[in-house]
């Protein structure tokens, strides 16, 4: 009986443990411009995980990187905030699976799909 309640907590510690996110991430934004037509552009999250806690910059490409404000991992659910220098918060709500993350980026009133892969 003892050993099989280890197991069971082993196995419930296990499962758990959230994704680990660290690393380089790039993929695409698509959305609708502010016209209305179809708009795609880049991603780049590099971010570093510790625990529930992700860190790190987003933005558009490697040169256009924004400080993470705020940012957690809870299982395979990834939050974060940032903001642009002109003021603006960024919201990512992603969902990790494997090597990709996809889900939704809200700039302001605006809301975008995003999905990005892990790079090497």
């Amino acid at each position: 009986m003892t050993l099989t309640m280890a197991g069971v907590v082993l196995l419930a510690t296990l499962s758990a443990a959230p994704a680990d996110v660290t690393g380089k991430w790039a993929g695409t934004i698509s959305g609708a411009a502010e016209d209305g037509s179809p708009r795609e552009d880049g991603a780049v999250l590099i971010l570093t995980q510790k625990d529930k806690t992700v860190t790190g910059t987003v933005g558009g490409s490697e040169v256009d990187q924004h400080n993470i404000t705020s940012g957690t991992i809870a299982d395979n659910k990834v939050t974060i905030n940032a903001v642009t220098p002109n003021g603006r918060e960024i919201k990512l709500d992603l969902t990790v699976d494997g090597e990709e993350m996809k889900g939704t980026l809200m700039l302001g009133e605006r809301t975008a799909k995003v999905a990005v892969k892990r790079t090497k």
